[in-house]
């Protein structure tokens, strides 16, 4: 495989635009989207297990809240109890030690609840500052004598044991784990009872209520041993470091002094419960941390981010793996099935040069060699054609022609030595006839109706229809128009009965073929069968009268000029039902006058049998009076228009059919119908005030016109001129003229003010037209009206 490579890229030159090269890159952009689609899948599922290792690290330590919740719980039930115990107040307010029964009492009192001590709680009591008596559950003594033989802090002096817990205020204050040593006392005979003890030390400073006049204080003496064995399950199942920090920052308990907390590390934890990369010591460890509500503390694990993420990475390492062993394996096949594809392409360009020693071998694409290989033969195959079609005889075309229309002189042009220099087989048969096949509708074949088209649509009806008739017949082609051939058929039969069913036969099976296989719509149209070759032109005549009659019969039929029965030269339209026609169409009854339409079609198309010239007559008398009530009704063409236009008469003469015709005339009626309709209704009024109010208020501006108004009010120019003179009386032009002439009139008074100006202000460009279309009004131009508003003016002044 390596040599064929290297013969590819270095004897061959291949570019980049090779073959060989576009497969190979094919095959590896389809081998890259699974890739692609895997490493999302991939991205997605490390997403969820880093999530699964957040959510069960925060888990564990949830856990551990729940669990230190219950024993804070124990806690604050113990010290509620024992701090509003109605003796307490006594104790507090004694100033000496005299009153032993309430002191035994109360010791007894603090007994009852080492019998519901889950083991949490190591021991607690309470100091009385006016007699400096401490009371616990076995003893009664002073607080000296308590601290130097009973709980003696290793990092604390009596006096500030005695300053800072007992004296100082303090409200259900955690204090951090200290070490108790303990000398010995009552209650303490083995040397198990003398060891140094680790605690917790909770303190409420009493009376509870009291912030400044402090008399004593209840310790409560956590084991720390028991919080650690909680934690030591955390941090032995995710091997992390775990802190107990309270509400102020300040670190109650830890696993490890490795790490030192800062406040920056703190701010990190903005929330109750969350997790946060962080950099401890230059190692990035993962934080993860949850809150306590019970004692304001903070329960927080620190973790190596490489130990927390170990499974993630382990599993991203197996996927890095697989994903290069795809990558390695998907090449090989990519390139072999590159390979593959390319060798019958190889072998093509191979055999393209065996035919062409003259031409270099590509070194590009190979494609592009190919079809430019393929051109090349195409156009030599073109050019060897127009040799061919230039040495027809053009002659030939033409001979026909004039011969289908009987304009050929045959006793010098019959001779075999004449038709065959024309390519033309003589006539050896005794009975002709002639067909024009027309063409209705091309579009199922190709909607482009360009001259190419039709060429194409001419040339595959010429080649089917000689098929058709050169199986038994001799027949010729041509072609008339863009949508019209003839065909000229010297038929091999015996009796014109024979001949005319063997012509429908053929005009039958051609336009099966050619409608069914390609979508084009025929009409066929036949003439009589005639006995000699002199009578040709007499057949043409026939065959186009006999097309005349798919007017009445429609598209895609066959017309014998046989078939033709003498037409009537009249038809059915009286006075009486073109007045019933008026009625109906003046009193905006569309469905009668849509049933009337249909019935004068039944009774002239259905019933009688009519030349096209007499079908033609009817809808041009029908339009008639169609035009009749437009006159008679003052209505305007802009209601008329389709496209843009209304020409009935040409529109009429556009239709192929008298179905098309019938259907374009109650069209023309429903919208005359529609338009009297609407003209009668409410809305004619609102339109015109709107007008009105338009030009009112916008007669000053020089653009005003019937453009400017139809914008306005959303019409077309013709209608709203149409409709603003039926409703008025008078054209928008005048009216507008009017509002202006007036405001000048006013505006005369004013003898500062000039032609020009005045001209200006009420909506006239320049003076001359303002001049023009006053004395258009007012019979007078400005000047001399302006003069005779100053012998009004003299005149009144004088009488009064």
């Amino acid at each position: 495989m390596l040599p064929y490579v290297r013969n590819l890229l270095i004897n061959k030159r291949l570019n980049n635009r090779s073959v060989f090269i576009s497969m190979l890159i094919s095959n590896i952009v389809i081998l890259l989207l699974p890739l692609v689609i895997g490493f999302v899948l991939y991205t997605k599922v490390e997403q969820i297990m880093i999530a699964n290792a957040n959510r069960s690290n925060l888990a564990m330590l949830e856990q551990l809240r729940l669990t230190m919740d219950n024993q804070f719980k124990e806690v604050h039930q113990l010290a509620q109890q024992i701090i509003f115990n109605p003796k307490i107040d006594l104790l507090l307010n004694k100033d000496s030690s005299e009153d032993r029964y309430n002191e035994i009492e109360f010791i007894r009192y603090l007994k009852t609840y080492q019998k519901i001590d889950s083991g949490f709680i190591k021991d607690y009591y309470v100091y009385f500052q006016g007699s400096d008596t401490i009371l616990s559950p076995s003893m009664r003594t002073d607080s000296k004598t308590f601290y130097d033989r009973y709980y003696k802090y290793e990092d604390m002096s009596y006096e500030q044991w005695s300053k800072e817990l007992l004296g100082s205020y303090h409200n259900m204050n955690f204090l951090p784990t200290a070490t108790l040593l303990r000398d010995g006392g009552m209650g303490m005979m083995n040397n198990q009872d003398r060891m140094p003890i680790n605690v917790i030390t909770y303190v409420q400073s009493l009376p509870v209520r009291e912030i400044s006049n402090i008399r004593g204080s209840l310790v409560i003496l956590l084991d720390e041993e028991q919080i650690k064995d909680r934690l030591k399950q955390i941090e032995e199942a995710n091997q992390s470091s775990l802190y107990i920090v309270d509400d102020k920052q300040k670190l109650i308990l830890s696993t490890s002094d490795e790490y030192t907390l800062s406040d920056d590390f703190y701010a990190q934890m903005t929330s109750g419960t969350g997790l946060f990369n962080y950099i401890l010591n230059g190692k990035d460890m993962m934080v993860s941390y949850t809150s306590t509500s019970q004692a304001g503390w903070k329960y927080i694990s620190v973790m190596p981010k490489d130990l927390y993420m170990k499974p993630v990475n382990g599993i991203k390492m197996t996927a890095f793996w697989l994903f290069i062993l795809c990558l390695i394996a998907g090449a090989g096949f990519a390139y072999l099935a590159a390979y593959r594809n390319y060798s019958p392409i190889k072998n093509m360009v191979n055999a393209i040069m065996q035919g062409k020693r003259t031409v270099k071998r590509p070194s590009g694409d190979e494609y592009e060699f190919i079809r430019e290989s393929i051109e090349g033969s195409l156009v030599e195959e073109k050019q060897l054609r127009g040799i061919l079609s230039q040495q027809a005889p053009v002659m030939r075309a033409n001979f026909l022609s004039r011969l289908i229309r009987g304009q050929v002189d045959l006793s010098q042009n019959n001779s075999e030595e004449s038709l065959g220099f024309m390519d033309i087989s003589p006539f050896v048969y005794s009975s002709y006839a002639v067909l024009v096949i027309q063409v209705d509708d091309a579009s199922g074949f190709t909607p482009n109706q360009s001259e190419k088209q039709w060429a194409l649509i001419r040339f595959i009806i010429t080649n089917i229809g000689m098929d058709l008739l050169n199986e038994r017949h001799i027949g010729y082609m041509v072609d008339l128009d863009r949508d019209r051939l003839a065909v000229l058929i010297n038929l091999d039969s015996d009796g014109h009965g024979k001949a005319a069913a063997e012509l429908k036969f053929i005009a039958s099976s051609l336009k099966h073929i050619i409608e069914t296989r390609f979508k084009v719509i025929l009409t066929v149209a036949i003439s009589k069968v005639h006995e000699s070759l002199e009578e040709i032109g007499e057949g043409y005549e026939e065959a186009l009268a006999a097309l005349d009659y798919k007017m009445l019969m429609g598209q895609s039929v066959i017309i014998c000029f046989d078939d033709i029965k003498e037409a009537e030269l009249h038809y059915h339209y009286p006075i009486e039902t073109e007045a019933q026609l008026m009625n109906l169409v003046k009193s905006g009854d569309f469905e009668s006058v849509e049933k009337l339409l249909d019935t004068i079609y039944e009774l002239n198309f259905s019933s009688n049998q009519l030349t096209p010239e007499l079908g033609t007559c009817i809808f041009f008398n029908m339009v008639s009076t169609l035009l009749k009530i437009m006159n008679a009704t003052n209505t305007g063409y802009g209601g008329m228009e389709e496209a843009g236009v209304f020409d009935p008469i040409k529109q009429l003469q556009g239709c192929n059919t008298a179905q098309e015709m019938h259907v374009k005339t109650k069209r023309f009626y429903e919208h005359l119908t529609r338009l009297l309709q609407s003209e009668r209704s409410d809305h004619s009024d609102q339109l015109l005030a709107d007008i009105k109010r338009f030009i009112d208020g916008q007669f000053t501006d020089p653009n005003l016109g019937l453009a400017m108004i139809s914008n306005h009010c959303g019409k077309t120019p013709q209608y709203l001129s149409t409709f603003f003179k039926k409703a008025s009386g008078k054209n928008i032009t005048d009216y507008i003229s009017k509002i202006r002439i007036d405001q000048a009139k006013l505006l005369m008074e004013n003898k500062a003010l000039t032609n020009l100006q005045i001209a200006q202000m009420v909506g006239y460009t320049n003076d001359l037209a303002f001049i023009r279309v006053f004395k258009k009004n007012e019979g007078v131009t400005p000047g001399k009206y302006r003069e005779s508003l100053s012998t009004m003016t003299v005149y009144e002044s004088e009488t009064k």
